[in-house]
């Protein structure tokens, strides 16, 4: 059944085949029915018609032959009254009898009934009709039925030899019987309809004694039937009796029998009782066209019937095909596309990439990723982020030629095939107008910037596969996305960067469970030289890797989402060490954790840091937080209110790496900052380039302003520590007091500080 499932119209083949089998059968069942019917109606006119007409021959033979004795006698007696009596006897069915006659045995009329008076009586042995009946009557005992002929009517003469008791013939009864079509005997018989004949034949001279289809056949009593003729019907017979037709035990018994009759009736299907006394075949034949135009006339009803049925089945299977075929086509291009944007999916480019690839020697893919997109979905909802993709889709598509295939990868990622001359060229001029859609997208009244990183990848330089090619892409997007709204072609060295990237994604897994990482403290101090506060320092001692600086596995925890439980872990640890720390030396000193964007991604961060600062003893107005720009500006609104909640419990936020970014001037106003934290590249050269310096000095000047802490990172050198004081900066810290140290160096050096 599952091919049918696949292909309706099979089902429909099958259908077709069924109703014209079912056809078949009912036709042949049809005309089986038929050609019963007619023979079952024949033979039951046939015995009508034979039990009639042989009664009355019956009949008639015993009055001619127990009046003959009389008429004979009263001839012989009183001449005079034998027409009398002759005409009494027509009188008794004037409707059959057309006259009666003595004759001689020489064959001279010696009395007939007054309607038969003719001036000229011929000798009935003289005359070629009635010689050989009468010759033949004066031989048997037997009533003979002599040659219809016209007396001025259609008549079948019957004789019969009168004998004495030594056998001589006295004399010849005649008989005739009116065969006229609208009275007598035959008048009253009908047949099945003008396709039916019904003969009676004298199987003696092969003479037709009558025919009729309704309307007596015309001149069917003027000759004999062709020998031919004869013996075509009386080998049908003999074939349908399997022997003689003709003896006694099959006399009185309708044979059924189909011939044809070489003539314009054709084939003709009859039935047939022979009468071997008065030697006649009384026959019924049905011209076989008949038959078949009558199942013609049912054929064609049964067809009209089945193909008024094929043809609804056939439009209700087509529109049963037509709504399979667009349902098909719905799921195939739901397969094949994105809901959101109807772009092409990952399985369209699937299947087009072979086709690129059979079809072009080498193109680019150029995989595209939009930078802010996850804070706008974070700060305007997801619905404004669908718009944004939705409009981004359309704006895709329209620039993408004919040399060229758009497809939405997944989330915030987009996916370019395109080929041309230069394949240089064309990622320019490409990348260049996906630049600009990004610009600017207006969604709600608000225009939005997403902007996107863009990593190239050329077939076959970069990989011959389509993952080689993506994945090849894919690095070079993550170098493009370390700037920001810039493309990257993919280079083999970037490859060993990604797969550095992949090791220690892997190994970092569950690294703080192992013990692998613990934390280094640097120290803060204030102007007079004096402990301020400690900044943790994540560090992971890798079994696999060695030592891996927190520049390399802070952003992989970030972007594999191992930074929930790192980020716990580094908290909970520093909460640890440090309030131990401060008991056994007795000091009250600061302690600064750097926290993740994706921390604050979980709504029980806050609550969950809080209580942990309360059940570790150190005092809220002790702990500050610090965050990055970048955290900021990617979900500002979040990030505020969270901020907001920590400053509103005592615990201090300072924005680390200050001045690196370009909205740091703009978020000062909406962030319940304490401290700022200048970045360290601007430290390096304050002492020789009066540019740096005017930058740091704008920067404590603007930290001041707003009511803020001003830290310098990087310090190393005691010219830079003399003109930061001289600045006015508040806090210090660098490699001028101390390297990042471990709890234990840390304890050591807060003793000797003391």
């Amino acid at each position: 059944m599952n091919i049918f499932k696949k292909n309706i119209w099979l089902l429909f083949l099958l259908l077709v085949i069924t109703s014209v089998t079912l056809l078949g059968a009912r036709s042949a069942s049809r005309w089986h029915e038929m050609a019963a019917h007619y023979e079952l109606s024949q033979k039951g006119l046939v015995k009508q018609w034979f039990a009639s007409w042989s009664a009355l021959l019956e009949q008639h033979e015993a009055i001619i032959t127990l009046i003959g004795y009389d008429i004979i006698e009263r001839y012989d007696r009183e001449p005079a009254d034998v027409q009398a009596r002759l005409d009494e006897l027509m009188e008794l069915n004037p409707e059959l009898f057309s006259g009666f006659a003595l004759v001689s045995p020489t064959g001279e009329v010696l009395e007939l009934t007054s309607n038969l008076e003719s001036d000229n009586l011929p000798n009935l042995l003289s005359l070629p009709h009635t010689r050989d009946s009468f010759a033949f009557a004066l031989v048997t005992d037997r009533m003979v039925l002599g040659r219809t002929y016209y007396a001025p009517r259609l008549v079948v003469p019957a004789r019969k030899a009168i004998r004495d008791e030594d056998g001589r013939v006295l004399g010849v009864m005649t008989g005739a019987l009116s065969v006229h079509a609208k009275k007598g005997f035959f008048g009253r018989k009908s047949v099945l309809g003008p396709f039916n004949q019904v003969t009676i034949l004298r199987s003696r001279d092969r003479y037709i004694q009558y025919a009729t289809n309704g309307q007596a056949i015309s001149q069917f009593h003027s000759r004999q039937m062709e020998p031919a003729a004869y013996q075509n019907l009386m080998l049908a017979l003999e074939s349908a009796a399997e022997g003689d037709p003709t003896n006694l035990d099959a006399a009185y018994e309708p044979i059924v029998f189909r011939r044809n009759t070489h003539t314009e009736r054709g084939y003709v299907r009859g039935v047939a009782l022979y009468h071997p006394r008065y030697e006649f075949w009384l026959i019924s034949e049905i011209e076989e066209q008949h038959l078949v135009g009558q199942f013609r006339r049912v054929l064609a009803s049964y067809l009209v019937i089945m193909l008024a049925f094929l043809t609804g089945m056939y439009l209700l299977f087509r529109y049963i095909d037509n709504v399979d075929k667009k349902r098909r086509r719905e799921l195939e291009f739901q397969a094949n596309h994105d809901a959101l944007t109807q772009l092409p999916n990952r399985n369209f480019l699937l299947k087009s990439f072979l086709e690129w690839k059979q079809e072009r020697s080498e193109f680019s893919l150029l995989f595209v990723d939009l930078d802010n997109f996850k804070g706008i979905n974070d700060n305007f909802g997801h619905s404004v982020g669908d718009r944004i993709l939705v409009e981004l889709a359309r704006r895709f598509l329209a620039l993408a030629g004919n040399q060229e295939l758009v497809v939405r990868h997944g989330g915030d990622e987009f996916v370019f095939l395109t080929t041309g001359n230069s394949l240089d060229e064309n990622e320019k001029r490409l990348s260049r107008l996906i630049y600009e859609a990004c610009e600017t997208v207006p969604v709600s009244e608000r225009h939005f910037s997403p902007g996107c990183s863009i990593g190239i990848a050329r077939l076959p330089h970069h990989g011959t596969e389509l993952d080689e090619l993506l994945r090849a892409a894919d690095i070079a997007m993550y170098e493009a996305k370390k700037k920001r709204n810039s493309v990257c072609l993919f280079q083999p060295h970037l490859e060993m960067h990604y797969l550095r990237q992949m090791q220690i994604e892997q190994f970092l897994r569950g690294a703080e469970k192992r013990g692998e990482i613990y934390l280094s403290y640097q120290p803060q101090v204030d102007a007079a030289g004096n402990l301020f506060g400690v900044e943790a320092l994540a560090r992971w001692q890798s079994p696999e890797l060695g030592i891996v600086a927190p520049d390399q596995f802070i952003g992989v925890a970030e972007s594999s989402g191992q930074m929930g439980p790192l980020g716990a872990y580094i908290i909970d640890l520093a909460l640890s060490e440090i309030c131990g720390l401060r008991h056994r030396c007795g000091l009250d000193f600061r302690l600064s954790i750097n926290i993740s964007v994706r921390q604050f991604a979980d709504d029980t961060f806050v609550r969950n840091l809080i209580f942990k600062v309360q059940e570790s003893g150190i005092p809220f107005g002790r702990l500050c937080l610090e965050v990055t720009e970048n955290l900021v500006i990617e979900d500002l609104q979040r990030v505020q209110g969270m901020l907001g909640e920590f400053h509103d419990a005592g615990i201090k936020i300072a924005l680390d790496d200050f001045g690196k970014g370009y909205s740091s001037l703009s978020i000062l106003r909406h962030l319940p900052l304490d401290e700022i934290k200048i970045d360290k590249s601007f430290i390096d050269d304050i002492v020789t380039d009066e540019t740096a310096l005017k930058m740091v000095q704008n920067i404590i000047a603007i930290g001041h302003n707003h009511g803020m802490a001003v830290l310098a990172e990087g310090v190393e050198t005691s010219e830079q520590l003399q003109i930061l004081k001289h600045c006015g900066c508040d806090y210090f810290q660098g490699y001028y007091f101390s390297k990042p140290i471990s709890a234990t160096s840390l304890e050591a050096f807060v003793s000797q500080d003391h």
